[in-house]
């Protein structure tokens, strides 16, 4: 893996060179944008860089489906060759958590973030062109492929997150983050002692940040230090004066400021069309966020990821979440794991785990494990599937096929209730948000032969891999 570009731009260059970008003109930023990229969305399509947005001046851009898909835009965006398979992917990068080394932002005094630093009247966030993304948004939404970056008061720990963030006027967002979220947890210790929590925002950065402050790095590890770790080579930063915090130098725009607690001040926020494909979440009283200081470049990139009913998934090749649960089977121990996929909403709600059973109970053993993993805030996590060593968990119709032969209902389905899910969740029933109890169940299916009879099990129909190879070399043109 080689990651050859240095910001935003130098990844908006690949993107070109790779036919991987489309630049659209003359769209208006009410909903027209939005709509645009849910069709682009529906179709698979590639990156968008919108340019004279309706109101704003050219060079005032917008970029859109930067990372997450087609297949071959995540492959740019990690340095991934083409000829590495998908399950290669992930079990590389279930290696890379294993033997995870931190490397650490280096602080320098300028950087292309400071060509532009406006402070009291000057500072006007509508100047950016922030979409009103679907119809029924309760406003225009700056943070969408965003940062979030705050630092725990007790350990001094930089936590950087993904929330959305939506503009109020011109110096005050708000902004939402899934009960529990590390970033949620750090600014609840400010509050709790009568503090603003101090806050810095991206909203145009090195897709790799983006990439970090989207994964499940476990509590205490900055995701600096792990996009540099992934990167291979440290990120420079510059230290915001007003709130002490580091502002990824190369950034494209952001804010500085502070966040009062809730019950000081708050403001309604959503609904939102969230990645769970609804509007998840009712208009409600979220935290504000005054800005103090906002940092641009000239003609600054704003990074957007909306997500919509046409996106099933963050990345197509899911190393935001496999790689997690299969490192994690392995530091408890778990034999015979060959390989872990994951499907769904945000590809987190649905993990497949394949497995070569080697003793009584060790299907079991593995679905309990995987079904237990943090899976961070905002993760629903709601069903787990272990399946033999025969089937691809990568493959959905493998997986499927599976389920609905192998599985006796009765049996080898489970329910493990009270863990912990997201408000965003448009299953939570009403009584349950009016308490704010965001907790669900999660389901477990055993999709493996029963160990004690496995061998008696009917054989499968198909033909020995000498024979198929042998074929396909014969008759090749049938698939060329």
């Amino acid at each position: 893996m080689s990651i050859e570009y240095d910001d935003l731009r130098g990844y908006i260059k690949i993107l070109e060179k790779a036919n991987c970008l489309k630049k659209i003109e003359n769209a208006d930023w009410n909903v027209e944008i939005g709509a645009i990229c849910e069709v682009n969305s529906e179709k698979k399509g590639t990156a968008l860089l919108f340019d004279k947005i309706k109101d704003y001046p050219e060079g005032y851009r917008l970029l859109t489906n930067f990372i997450f898909q087609p297949k071959k835009v995540q492959r740019l965006a990690f340095g991934i060759p083409d000829n590495v398979s998908d399950n290669e992917v992930i079990l590389e990068w279930r290696d890379k958590l294993a033997n995870y080394k931190p490397l650490p932002p280096v602080e320098v005094e300028a950087g292309p973030i400071k060509e532009n630093v406006l402070t009291g009247s000057d500072i006007d966030m509508f100047k950016f062109p922030a979409p009103f993304w679907h119809i029924h948004d309760g406003g225009r939404y700056i943070g969408t492929g965003d940062l979030n970056i705050n630092r725990d008061p007790d350990t001094g720990y930089v936590n950087m997150g993904t929330y959305r963030v939506m503009i109020h006027e011109k110096d005050m967002l708000s902004y939402f983050m899934s009960p529990s979220a590390h970033g949620d947890i750090i600014r609840e210790k400010y509050w709790q002692k009568g503090k603003d929590c101090p806050v810095v925002l991206c909203f145009g950065q090195d897709p790799m940040l983006f990439a970090a402050s989207t994964m499940q790095i476990p509590w205490g590890v900055s995701e600096f230090d792990f996009a540099g770790y992934i990167k291979g080579r440290p990120f420079e930063v510059i230290i915001d004066d007003v709130t002490g915090l580091p502002i990824p130098a190369a950034a494209e725009i952001a804010i500085s400021g502070f966040a009062p607690p809730p019950d000081k001040e708050s403001r309604l926020e959503g609904p939102f069309g969230e990645w769970t494909g609804y509007y998840a979440s009712e208009p409600f009283k979220r935290p504000l966020i005054h800005v103090k200081k906002l940092y641009h470049r000239n003609n600054p990139i704003m990074t957007g990821a909306p997500l919509n009913k046409f996106e099933p998934a963050w990345y197509e090749i899911p190393i935001h979440y496999a790689p997690n649960i299969w490192e994690r089977l392995l530091a408890m121990g778990m034999p015979g794991v060959q390989g872990v996929w994951s499907y769904g909403r945000g590809g987190r709600t649905i993990a497949v785990i394949s497995v070569k059973q080697s003793y009584v109970g060790h299907a079991q053993a593995v679905a309990n494990i995987a079904a237990t993993v943090p899976r961070g805030a905002a993760m629903a996590g709601k069903y787990t599937i272990v399946v033999d060593d025969d089937i691809d968990p990568s493959n959905w119709d493998e997986v499927a096929w599976a389920i609905s032969s192998r599985v006796d209902p009765e049996t080898q389905i489970e329910i493990l209730r009270g863990h912990l899910n997201t408000p965003l969740d448009p299953a939570v029933p009403p009584e349950k948000r009016a308490r704010q109890d965001y907790s669900m169940a999660r389901v477990i299916i055993n999709a493996c032969r029963p160990y004690h009879w496995r061998k008696e099990f009917a054989e499968v129909i198909t033909y020995p891999p000498e024979v198929r190879e042998k074929v396909k070399q014969k008759f090749s043109y049938l698939w060329d």
